[in-house]
């Protein structure tokens, strides 16, 4: 019930809005997905008006295959025979992945999305541990819940589509000991993970996993399987586990975790320190852009500024972007 009357409320407030976050008005450029911006396409280039706009992309599920990244540079490349004025620039969540897409023709940098996490909105809470370990996703076959079935003392958290119900009822009887959670609201998210000793990635394939880096700034250490999209990269080995897809090594990682992990201060520390240099691109490459239509800005400076969690891009409680109306405001210095 919580669920489907966050989604109504989304969709009231979202209104006309489009999947795009706005960096910049003066030179125009905009953050999107990829996948949501080919969905949206007709409607961002209408709202564009034929003005010169950079484009940077992130990917929602991994490209760290040839087909999959020629598939990106097909799609640029129609997108550029139509519409010239538009600037691409791909973010990529591994160097294998940004190595694919570049090969396909298109620019690709080597620019982490779990970098772009508000740190703020997580903290460490100094509350009884409740759980051995905690899998926050959605209940889906390809996030392999099975993989935590020896995990003794289990909290998930996710909700699952109705098309995928039958899953949902395989994972509650494969996992009886388990505490399930539908829905927790970021703000709130951190104080759920903090009663758990540490959190699970146990997909073989997907995108950046923001949980992934949300465990870490909430102080949890991982337990993650072998795995194609570019999490490890935020990942430290001492307070990694890099388990085998197997119950039991995974169990093996929770146990290892538990005894082992550093402080969760410095679990913390440690993930911001690895989200700097991802930072830095950024700010690098939105400079470059700035400094190559002659507009003046010190984006370094103004960071604080136009930075918000995930670009507010796919959270419930990110900024509302109404492009059609903010391209409108010629006059307006941001």
């Amino acid at each position: 019930m919580i669920a489907q009357i966050a989604k109504r409320l989304k969709n009231l407030i979202d209104g006309d809005s489009l999947p795009v976050y706005v960096i910049f008005r003066n030179p125009p450029v905009f953050i999107s997905y990829f996948e949501d911006f080919q969905k949206c396409k007709d409607d961002i280039i209408h709202s564009l008006s034929g003005e010169k706009a950079h484009f940077i992309f992130q990917f929602g599920w991994h490209r760290e295959t040839q087909e999959r990244a020629e598939e990106v540079g097909k799609e640029i490349a129609d997108l550029k025979r139509t519409n010239p004025e538009i600037e691409s620039i791909f973010l990529c969540n591994s160097e294998n992945e940004q190595r694919l897409v570049g090969a396909a023709g298109v620019r690709a940098e080597f620019c982490h999305q779990n970098a772009f996490l508000d740190e703020n909105i997580y903290s460490i809470y100094n509350v009884p541990k409740k759980y051995d370990a905690i899998y926050v996703a959605r209940i889906t076959p390809f996030k392999r819940h099975f993989l935590a079935s020896k995990i003794k003392s289990l909290r998930l958290i996710g909700d699952y589509s109705m098309k995928e119900e039958w899953h949902f009822n395989e994972v509650m009887r494969a996992l009886p000991n388990a505490d399930w959670k539908r829905k927790a609201f970021s703000r709130f998210m951190s104080r759920n993970m903090c009663e758990a000793h540490c959190g699970l990635c146990l997909s073989a394939e997907e995108g950046a996993m923001f949980v992934s880096a949300e465990y870490l700034l909430s102080g949890l250490p991982v337990v993650s399987t072998a795995n194609i999209g570019g999490r490890d990269v935020m990942f430290d080995k001492s307070y990694a586990f890099p388990a085998q897809d197997t119950p039991d090594s995974v169990l093996e990682g929770v146990e290892v975790m538990k005894k082992t992990a550093p402080p969760a201060q410095e679990i913390r520390k440690l993930t911001l320190e690895n989200f700097a240099p991802h930072r830095e691109k950024m700010i690098s490459i939105l400079q470059e852009i700035c400094d190559k239509r002659s507009v003046k800005r010190n984006v370094r400076a103004e960071w604080s500024k136009f930075f918000s969690h995930k670009f507010g891009l796919r959270c419930f409680n990110g900024p509302i972007v109404r492009l059609t109306r903010i391209l409108k405001k010629k006059s307006s210095k941001n």
